[in-house]
């Protein structure tokens, strides 16, 4: 099954993707120090350390604030939108060492180029045989990537319309004032549910296109099945999930234990066997890598 499931990793030189450094060849042996001595830090005076290593969140104050904001859309933002090299002090240059060597933070910038670019080729071929389309961001945190294809496609006069749902009423507020600035804000309805209210929030709203991305990490193996299963049932013939995963790589453990970030990672196997087991054909999937391959966005399409 996994053979006939097309697997390509996108190297669009004009997307500016982030790749592996020099620099970062260095930071391993610093990596894994530093989870060594975290694990036995946390082993003695419990998980919850206000610091959990100088060399991290105590110098860095970008990584202080990942840390007290992980799994949630405030550290994704200071991700996304972090600018190098305009603070010349000590702590600007540890939050230029970490957020520009880690591999996770580059990819997952890459994912939200990935994404925008995926939705602005499937939304394309939307447009020409619907009039609008519809889109459900599931877990949605602030949908900058959203929100930026929106506004592109209001320029050009496509219209998309939109159901933002997240439990977190602080994410649906920041990405209320993005959508605001990028005026597409009377396109979008804010839910504050629970995803377990999915068909109910999205009856009759009929999507064309769900989107879950940086959430399916959250879930163990059966509810992963579970939501795509879901999902499958509530999208419109012809219609289209765009789903992301996280794969195992060599950060993880300082992912979990230093940032305080834990998820799961899925192999290939894994990710697309929580994706035919929620119902879509393997003949109607294709699995795009960004270039670190780290991150990965699952394109599935219900046949008509």
């Amino acid at each position: 099954m996994e053979n006939k499931i097309p697997v390509i990793v996108d190297n669009n030189f004009d997307l500016g993707y982030e790749k592996r450094t020099w620099i970062w060849f260095l930071m391993v042996p610093l990596m894994w120090l530093l989870v060594f001595w975290v694990a036995i830090k946390k082993k003695i005076f419990g998980s919850k350390l206000k610091v959990n290593t100088f060399w991290f969140d105590g110098i860095c104050s970008v990584c202080k604030t990942i840390k007290e904001n992980a799994t949630n859309w405030i550290a994704l933002d200071n991700i996304y939108n972090y600018r190098f090299q305009e603070d010349v002090t000590l702590r600007g240059k540890a939050n230029d060492f970490w957020e520009g060597g880690i591999l996770n933070a580059r990819a997952m910038r890459n994912r939200l180029k990935l994404v925008k670019k995926l939705l602005r080729e499937n939304i394309k071929d939307l447009s020409i045989r619907h009039k609008e389309v519809r889109l459900v961001s599931v877990a949605s945190g602030s949908a900058q990537g959203v929100i930026e294809v929106m506004k592109e496609f209001k320029q050009q006069g496509i219209l998309i319309k939109a159901i933002f749902l997240d439990l977190d009423a602080t994410a649906l507020e920041h990405s209320k004032k993005l959508a605001y600035r990028a005026e597409v804000i009377n396109q979008i309805i804010f839910v504050n549910k629970n995803v377990r209210e999915l068909e109910e929030i999205a009856r009759g709203f009929n999507p064309n296109i769900v989107e879950v991305v940086g959430f399916l990490e959250y879930r163990p193996r059966d509810r992963a099945i579970e939501l795509t299963s879901r999902i499958y049932r509530l999208l419109i013939p012809g219609g289209m999930l765009l789903m992301s995963s996280i794969s195992p790589n060599l950060e993880k453990p300082f992912i979990h234990y230093v940032v305080n970030w834990p998820m799961f990672y899925r192999n290939m196997k894994q990710f697309i066997t929580v994706i035919t087991k929620g119902g879509f054909n393997s003949q109607e999937i294709k699995i795009i890598y960004e270039p670190l391959k780290i991150q990965k966005i699952a394109v599935c399409w219900k046949p008509f």
